[in-house]
C-alpha cells in the first residue's frame, strides 16, 4: 500500500537524518523530526480512515509502555517547570510513535532487511567520513563545528560528542554481525565484514571508554546466545565473526592512543572527569530524594539541579551523565520497577525468537538484542538515550528485536480479504438506505 510504503520512507529518512544532523541535538532538528513524524502518522492515519482498516498489530512492550507513558503524563502534571516538561514530554511521544509506526507499517522480510540496510550503511557512511575528518580531509564545512571545543585526537564524525558517535556505533555494529547469520552470499558477508570493520574502528577511534565496556557488553551477550543456540551454522557465523572483530580489536589497541585512554582509569591521569561524574551522581540522587513519587519533570534536570550541584563542581551540567539516575530524578522512583518490567518483556520475547527456525530472525533478533545491551551498559555513564539521532535507531532496533515479519503472499490475501469485507459492507449499506 501507498500509505505503508510512504511510512517506510519517513522512517528511514529519520534514521539517516538525525546522526547526520548533529546527532539532531539542535533545535531545528528536533523541529524536522517533528515534523517529518507528523507527516508520517498524518499519513498511515488518514490510511486507515479511508479503508476503515484498524487492525492493529500487537507488541509485548505494549503494556509496560503505557505504563511508562502514563508515568511520564503524570510527572509532567507535577512538574517543576512545566514548559520544559511538555516539550519533553513531545520528543517522548513522537520516539513511541516512531515505534508503532514501524511496527504497523514494516512488515515482510525485505522491509526489515530494508531497515537494517539503511543502519548499516548510514553507520559505514559516519565511520568512512569521521576517519576523513580526523585526517584533515573533511570536504564538507557544514560537519565542521566551530562554536564547540573538539578534540581532533578524538574520532567525532558528524556528531559533536565522539562518545555519542560511539553510542550509535555499538548499535549498529552488533546489528551488522546479526545480519551476516541470516544465510547472505559470500559477497554480501565479505561487504558486510568491511562494514563492521570500519564501525569497530570509528568506535576505537572515538576514544569513549564506556562504548568500549558497552560494545564488550553486547559482544558477550551475542556469544552466551550463541553457546545456547542448536543451529550450528549460527554458531560457526559467531564463532568467525567474533574472533575477526577480536584480532580487529587487539590490533587497534595497539593503537598509543587507545592505550593511553583505557590506561587513565588506574594511572589515574584522567581521573578528574571521573571523579567529577561520581560527585554529579552524588547531588542526582540528593534530587531524587527530594521528589521521589513523581520527580521534577520530564526536561526540567537543567533547571533544577543547579540546586544540588554539590559543591566544587566545576561547570553547568545539563544532563547527569547516567540516563538511569537523569531518567529518575525526572520522573520518580516509580519508573524503577517499570524499567525492569520492559527488561524482562525484551529480553524474554528476544530469546524466543532466537529459537525460531528462519535465519533472518535469529541473526537480526541477536544482532539487535547485542546492540540494545550495548547501549544499555553505555548509558550508565553516559547520555545516549537523550541524543534523538541514537534514540531514533534504538527505537528501530527494538523493533527489530520484537517483532516478527510476515510472508509477504500472506500479508496481501490478508489485506485483500479485508478489502473485499470492506466493498461488501459498503454495498450492503448501499443496498439497505435505497429499500
Amino acid at each position: 500500500m501507498f500509505a505503508h510504503r510512504a511510512t517506510r520512507f519517513f522512517l528511514c529518512l529519520l534514521l539517516i537524518f538525525t546522526p547526520l544532523a548533529r546527532g539532531g541535538v539542535q533545535g531545528w532538528a528536533v523541529c524536522t523530526l517533528h515534523m517529518i513524524t507528523l507527516v508520517a502518522l498524518t499519513v498511515f492515519l488518514a490510511d486507515k480512515i479511508r479503508n476503515w482498516d484498524w487492525n492493529w498489530r500487537s507488541t509485548p512492550l505494549d503494556k509496560p509502555i503505557l505504563a511508562v507513558s502514563a508515568l511520564m503524563v503524570l510527572s509532567s502534571v507535577f512538574s517543576e517547570h512545566p514548559y520544559a516538561s511538555v516539550w519533553a514530554l513531545a520528543l517522548f511521544l513522537n520516539y513511541i510513535i516512531l515505534f508503532y509506526l514501524a511496527v504497523q507499517t514494516v512488515q515482510t522480510r525485505s522491509q526489515y532487511r530494508t531497515l537494517v540496510y539503511v543502519i548499516i550503511g548510514t553507520g559505514t557512511f559516519l565511520a568512512v567520513f569521521g576517519l576523513f575528518k580526523m585526517v584533515g580531509a573533511n570536504p564538507f564545512p557544514w560537519w565542521e563545528y566551530t562554536d564547540i571545543p573538539q578534540n581532533i585526537r578524538r574520532l567525532s564524525s558528524t556528531y559533536g560528542n565522539p562518545d555519542h558517535l560511539a553510542g550509535y556505533m555499538e548499535m549498529a555494529l552488533p546489528l551488522t554481525l546479526g545480519f551476516m547469520m541470516t544465510g547472505l552470499s559470500f559477497e554480501k558477508r565479505l561487504l558486510l565484514m568491511i562494514c563492521a570493520f570500519l564501525m569497530l574502528t570509528a568506535l576505537l577511534l572515538s576514544l569513549s571508554r564506556g562504548a568500549w565496556i558497552g560494545i564488550s557488553a553486547g559482544l558477550a551477550f551475542m556469544l552466551m546466545a550463541y553457546l545456547k543456540d542448536r543451529h550450528s551454522a549460527l554458531r560457526k557465523s559467531v564463532a568467525i565473526s567474533l574472533f575477526g572483530l577480536t584480532t580487529a580489536m587487539l590490533i587497534s589497541f595497539a593503537s598509543s592512543d587507545v592505550v593511553q585512554r583505557a590506561l587513565t582509569f588506574e594511572q589515574g591521569t584522567d581521573m578528574g572527569s571521573f571523579a567529577g561524574r561520581v560527585q554529579v551522581w552524588g547531588g542526582i540522587s540528593e534530587m531524587i530524594r527530594a521528589y521521589p513519587l513523581t520527580g521534577t519533570g520530564p526536561g526540567t534536570f537543567a533547571t533544577v539541579f543547579t540546586q544540588f550541584q554539590p559543591p566544587g563542581v566545576i561547570g553547568y551540567y545539563t544532563m547527569g551523565h547516567n540516563d538511569y539516575l537523569h531518567f529518575i530524578a525526572e520522573t520518580g522512583v516509580l519508573l524503577i520497577p517499570l524499567v525492569f518490567w520492559m527488561l524482562i518483556v525484551f529480553y524474554r520475547r528476544g530469546f524466543e525468537k532466537l529459537k525460531h527456525p528462519s535465519r533472518l530472525v535469529r541473526g537480526t533478533t541477536l544482532g539487535s538484542m547485542g546492540g540494545v545491551t550495548a547501549i544499555l551498559f553505555h548509558s550508565a555513564g553516559d547520555f545516549n538515550l537523550h541524543i534523538p539521532g541514537n534514540a531514533v535507531v534504538f527505537v528501530i532496533v527494538a523493533v527489530i528485536s520484537m517483532q516478527l515479519p510476515c510472508h509477504k503472499a500472506k500479508m496481501y490475501r490478508k489485506a485483500e480479504n479485508l478489502n473485499i469485507g470492506h466493498r461488501i459492507f459498503q454495498n450492503n449499506s448501499i443496498s439497505k438506505a435505497c429499500e
